[in-house]
């Protein structure tokens, strides 16, 4: 958790600076790289000043912020993995065991966990599958895509960025979403029956 400010500041300074660099002529690009090392102070400063805070209300944080965070999280992680959903896919299983372990923690009763499982195993996968959809019809332009699909496939270059490549991203962004959807819920069910022992629940050697 320490480190997510820090990133999240590091690439929206990075990232803004970099279009200012793209977009204005007499920007240089030193300033992208300024710019994006004091995002990662400004990170580390909040994480000094803040992160005891935020640690505590880890398990009662808004839903809507860590939402957001999570949004953001998944545009870093389609970024840096180069548009393939190893990032996106492990961020939704995490947000399954972060639900478990905050409704392990408020005592959440077993009917309203599942409940509150289905709806963050269902977001996790519409955020991983749409991303994925995005980024699949994005690269159906790419030639080596377009090769790789003819091999796989045995469909013509037409076809392969027409009808048939458009169908074989949804059908594999449905695949992605499912295994998205089944593995979040299953994260989020074990960390919930994970009970966490306390010295006083302890057996006394011997005793």
């Amino acid at each position: 958790m320490a480190g997510i400010c820090p990133l999240l500041a590091f690439v929206a300074c990075w990232w803004t600076a970099a279009i200012i660099h793209m977009n204005v002529p007499d920007v240089p690009v030193s300033v992208v790289a300024v710019a994006a090392m004091l995002g990662l102070a400004v990170g580390i400063i909040l994480d000094v000043l803040w992160l005891k805070r935020w640690m505590r209300r880890f398990y009662t944080a808004s839903l809507h912020w860590m939402a957001a965070v999570y949004g953001a999280l998944c545009v870093v992680a389609v970024a840096s993995f180069m548009g393939l959903p190893i990032g996106t896919f492990g961020l939704g299983i995490l947000a399954g065991i972060y639900t478990g372990r905050r409704l392990h923690h408020l005592g959440s009763e077993e009917e309203a966990a599942r409940r509150s499982f289905h709806r963050v195993a269902l977001f996790a996968a519409l955020m991983t599958a749409g991303a994925a959809l995005l980024i699949g019809l994005l690269v159906l332009r790419d030639q080596s895509v377009v090769e790789t699909m003819q091999r796989w496939f045995g469909i013509a270059p037409g076809m392969a960025r027409g009808v048939a490549g458009v169908a074989i991203v949804c059908v594999l962004s449905a695949v992605l979403f499912c295994a998205q959807y089944w593995c979040a819920m299953w994260a989020g069910r074990l960390a919930y029956k994970i009970r966490a022992t306390t010295p006083t629940e302890r057996t006394p050697e011997g005793g």
